[in-house]
């Protein structure tokens, strides 16, 4: 994810800074959302602070050399053809779900899966929160196959995973049911059954359905991990209710939203200054997390696929 699709609005240029690059996202005037490199290959001005859309068309406020949506120079301001180096890389962009997404290879290869489809007719607008933290996609995620710290780090009680992981190329599923404990110091007065479906699609993107039955309540939650570079991510959390609701949308989104981000708050020490052991000295209660790791090791690079310096002799 780079940006929600409420951020991207016509003609409006954002500025952002993601896989350690500057990248620029604009929607044009038929709404079609772009997301470029952020410097003019002919002079190196930042087009999000030097650039202006005209009709779908990157105008570089620097030297006024233009791009089409596919990132070529279609124009000068000189009386010369464009330069055959003039070009900006154009990334492969999807926009679903109220979501603005990138496909991002280390080694510059095409995107070779798509995150599915879903049908949000039911659902409200999310509402979203962005955290900057000290850590890595894979840790984030990893959290919503890490069974034990649900009891241990965030309070819940008598937990059980309902549906045991599952994998099928870049998507894991599972799904877990757990009781939320209220009442007074010392004493639980009520406890309420949350379930919840998590569907992680790459490193990326996580969706999660959260059902709290006794209050008549679902949510649908978004917990998207963007690596800003080798060392933080930004994390947004997206939370959406169900439209039904009507009116009482906006005041469950922030009450579902304010939670969330409770719970994220507890996990931010262990992110922040954790060390990535590997294996792991799995107990039984964990989770699936050795599962979850293998699972995770083909979004990497193969070793024999790295670039290499070649040694002369």
């Amino acid at each position: 994810m780079v940006a929600t699709s409420e951020e991207v609005k016509p003609g409006k240029i954002i500025s952002r800074r993601y896989f350690d690059r500057e990248i620029v996202i604009y929607r044009t005037e038929t709404g079609e959302v772009s997301v470029i490199d952020a410097y003019c290959p002919h002079m190196g001005a930042h087009l999000g602070k030097m650039g202006s859309l005209d009709k779908g068309i990157m105008r570089c406020g620097f030297h006024g050399f233009q791009y089409d949506g596919a990132g070529s120079c279609v124009a000068t301001e000189y009386d010369s053809p464009p330069p055959r180096a003039a070009r900006l890389r154009r990334w492969d962009v999807r926009e679903q779900s109220q979501v603005v997404m990138v496909w991002f290879d280390s080694e510059g290869r095409p995107a070779d899966w798509e995150i599915p489809l879903f049908e949000d007719l039911d659902w409200s607008r999310p509402r979203w929160k962005t955290y900057r933290i000290r850590t890595h996609p894979q840790e984030t995620t990893e959290n919503s196959v890490d069974f034990g710290h649900f009891t241990k780090l965030h309070g819940f009680v008598d937990g059980h995973i309902t549906e045991p992981l599952r994998t099928e190329g870049p998507i894991l599923t599972s799904s877990y049911l757990a009781m939320r404990p209220y009442g007074l110091p010392g004493k639980t007065l009520i406890k309420l059954p949350v379930a919840y479906d998590v569907t992680a699609v790459g490193l990326g993107y996580s969706q999660v359905e959260v059902q709290i039955k006794t209050l008549g309540l679902n949510f649908l939650v978004w917990v998207l991990s963007i690596p800003v570079d080798d060392e933080y991510i930004d994390l947004r959390l997206g939370l959406a209710a169900e439209k039904k609701l009507g009116p009482l949308v906006p005041l469950i989104r922030r009450i579902g939203l304010g939670i969330l981000s409770g719970e994220v708050d507890q996990d931010l020490n262990v992110w922040e200054y954790k060390s990535f052991v590997d294996p792991p000295a799995v107990a039984k209660g964990d989770g699936p997390i050795v599962a979850y790791r293998r699972w995770a090791k083909q979004f990497y690079p193969k070793a024999s696929s790295s670039k290499s310096i070649p040694i002369e002799d």
